[in-house]
């Protein structure tokens, strides 16, 4: 779609009337008209002001400025374009490099270690960022290649640094020093299932053992004789029992928003995040896109989504079931793998002035096992 290009023009010393008269008989547009002193400026179409100037002789008109979207076209010259594009490109390029690699770790051979690593693949001092898969990778990298030195490796990208930090693989002390041991229940419960990778299984599914039980055992046995003593290894998972207990406010407040919704922009440094403009909005929830990054600060585009808070009370059946929610959450935050609720039983729920006080009682699938060294007891010993 084609724009129309309008103009102002101005006359000086003329006699408006006659002049606008004048413009009407010869079929010229005029789209605004402004009187100051004794100027007379008009705002026309770009095509018609040589028309003007040839049907208009005894006044004269001069070009003022142009209109709208044509007066910011005007002002936007090359170079300027040039200028802006070339900001962009340097806070574009400075944003993306990095200027520190701090390695986190209380050893100093594995700080360095994992910085010769870091380095060799790319992530040092003054080298641009890396993508997300290419930080995934490096990591897999190094991980792989010093797997019997590093358990867990993380790069964090922050502002213009990578933050790195591990964690060392604890070597099994009973193997490396070629020690004996047995697996043992590290806490009471019924076995619900037992494997092992070195040692002999001396309890079986369904059987209740005790806190200190063997489970696996080092000792290798032949028609009732020890042959062997080995550092037992495996996994024995039991249901084990656990009661907990939940206190909740009657009183909550629930957040739901409306549909209006307003953008801001904000920036985030060492010291914190802050916003740049004030909220128009009395309650909000935020969420942040980032635009870019230059040195040391983070710039975000926030849409900020306005609210509506309302407050309710639990009775008796949903405080109940929230209650257990937030029990179920506490349980399971210690869970490790393959762990998992069985099943679980309110024991008692009642409520008092503000608080609703619930009792659960937990049956889990847990893992017990524990690695216990033990003394090879020789013949000799045994008959003094």
């Amino acid at each position: 779609m084609k724009l129309n290009h309008y103009i102002y023009i101005k006359c000086k010393a003329c006699h408006h009337n006659r002049i606008l008269v004048k413009l009407y008989k010869n079929k010229i547009n005029v789209y605004d008209v402004i009187e100051r002193d004794e100027e007379l400026y008009l705002k026309v179409l770009e095509s018609d002001y040589e028309r003007i100037k040839k049907e208009l002789v005894t006044a004269k008109f001069y070009y003022v400025t142009d209109s709208g979207f044509f007066r910011i076209k005007k002002r936007i010259t090359p170079l300027k374009i040039f200028a802006v594009l070339f900001f962009l490109f340097l806070t574009n390029f400075f944003s993306n490099v990095i200027v520190k690699v701090n390695v986190i770790h209380s050893n100093k051979e594995i700080r360095d270690l994992v910085s010769k690593s870091l380095d060799a693949q790319g992530i040092h001092i003054w080298s641009i960022k890396k993508d997300y898969q290419e930080l995934q990778t490096i990591k897999a990298n190094i991980l792989n290649t010093y797997k019997d030195r590093l358990e867990w490796l993380e790069i964090e990208s922050v502002g213009m640094s990578y933050v790195v930090r591990i964690e060392e693989r604890i070597q099994n002390k009973f193997n490396e020093e070629n020690k004996v041991c047995h697996i043992v229940a590290s806490k009471s419960g019924v076995v619900d299932s037992i494997t092992s990778t070195k040692g002999e299984i001396v309890v079986h599914e369904g059987q209740y053992v005790k806190e200190g039980d063997i489970l696996i055992s080092g000792e290798i046995k032949f028609n009732e004789e020890v042959k062997n003593n080995v550092c037992a290894s495996g996994n024995a998972y039991a249901e084990v029992w656990y009661e907990t207990h939940v206190s909740l406010p009657i009183e909550y407040t629930t957040k739901e928003r409306t549909g209006k919704k307003r953008w801001n922009l904000s920036f985030e440094s060492e010291s914190g995040k802050y916003k740049i403009l004030r909220s128009r909005l009395a309650t909000y929830e935020t969420e942040s896109k980032v635009l870019f990054r230059f040195f040391n600060f983070t710039f975000y585009l926030d849409t900020e989504y306005e609210t509506l808070e309302t407050k309710n009370n639990y009775d008796i059946s949903s405080g109940t079931n929230k209650a257990l929610e937030l029990a179920d959450e506490k349980i399971q935050a210690k869970f490790q793998e393959y762990e998992k609720i069985k099943t679980r039983k309110v024991l008692k729920n009642s409520t008092n002035d503000s608080t609703i006080e619930v009792d659960v009682f937990y049956s889990v699938i847990e893992n017990v096992s524990k690695v216990e060294e033990y003394t090879i007891t020789t013949t000799e010993e045994e008959g003094s």
